[in-house]
């Protein structure tokens, strides 16, 4: 069922309330009244209006106090406001006005009430419109069009708030840094498109290993990037080598024409707090191991106090 709009109305409208409420109900809107007091922006945004009415407000500089208020407010400042005044404004009332979106005087019609109301409601919905849109394309920006993981710029703030966390709460966090062996060599013998094909079944196969509080990234190029919270490096390196493993069982085409005989990747695991006391540091040690794993052979997992690297008996 679609959400009713609704305006809200601080302070007295006078007689103008009665007309007000004729023409919003007529554009299918309600208006609820509420008190300009302290907890005046916590209920706008409980309520998330259409519109905003602002009447009489005791105080010398009650209505100015409350447009400066509501205009401050990153999520306030994007609803309409309408300010009623009095059949004769003062200068002063006016000034204490000046931030409404727009304002209608006591001597304003019926017809020019309903006309100035449909206007701001369809502004509003329009901003919502906006507003989603937006959001959408950020969303959208955030995942990699390729593999459908998230961005290397996602992956950086999301390492960030994970290792506040961590460190936070004194649990542990991990981080993989994969690549895929040989891409050139791949990407080059078999032509880009046949190359973004191996990627995008890579992406998906890295994403197949995670739980849902994991965090898989496409760093760059043919490197992928993983966030295990809560995960220790025991167990972090368990993750990486279900990865290595899954990739080098799996009959990509063209596997044979590899220099290993298959598709592989190496992966590097670091975990707080072990590898690195900062969140960049965290991921400067995973990728050091990576490499580490490539020098050593590829295919297979890399980190500090791990075991003999998994995977390694098995490159030819």
């Amino acid at each position: 069922m679609a959400r009713r709009s609704i305006a809200l109305l601080a302070g007295s409208a006078g007689s103008q309330e009665a007309k007000i409420r004729r023409a919003l109900a007529r554009a299918g809107c309600s208006l609820k009244s509420v008190k300009p007091d302290e907890d005046f922006l916590r209920v706008v945004k409980r309520a998330r209006p259409q519109l905003i009415l602002l009447g009489a407000v005791s105080g010398t500089s009650g209505r100015s106090a409350v447009c400066r208020m509501l205009k401050s407010d990153a999520q306030a400042r994007s609803i309409p406001l309408l300010a009623l005044l009095d059949s004769r404004p003062t200068h002063a009332q006016w000034s204490q006005v000046g931030l409404a979106d727009e304002v209608i005087a006591g001597t304003a019609t019926d017809p020019e009430i309903a006309l100035r109301l449909r206007s701001l409601l369809k502004l509003s919905r329009l901003s919502n419109e906006t507003r989603r849109a937006l959001k959408l394309i950020r969303e959208h920006s955030r995942l990699d069009d390729l593999t459908g993981l998230a961005t290397h710029g996602a992956f950086k703030e999301r390492v960030e708030r994970e290792f506040q966390r961590a460190t936070r709460y004194r649990r542990p966090l991990s981080v993989l840094m994969a690549d895929v062996d040989h891409f050139k060599h791949y990407n080059d013998h078999w032509g880009h498109p046949v190359g973004d094909r191996l990627l995008r079944l890579v992406g998906r196969m890295v994403a197949g290993v995670l739980r849902r509080v994991d965090f898989g990234a496409r760093y760059g190029g043919d490197e992928f990037s993983v966030i295990l919270p809560e995960t220790s490096k025991p167990a972090a390196a368990v993750v990486a080598d279900r990865i290595r493993s899954s990739i080098e069982k799996h009959p990509f085409p063209h596997r044979q024409s590899q220099p290993l005989g298959r598709v592989t990747i190496s992966v590097g695991v670091a975990t707080y707090p072990e590898d690195a006391g900062a969140a960049d540091k965290l991921v400067e040690a995973a990728d050091h191991f990576l490499y580490q794993a490539k020098a050593d052979g590829r295919n297979q997992v890399q980190g500090s106090d791990l075991p003999l690297a998994a995977g390694r008996e098995t490159a030819p």
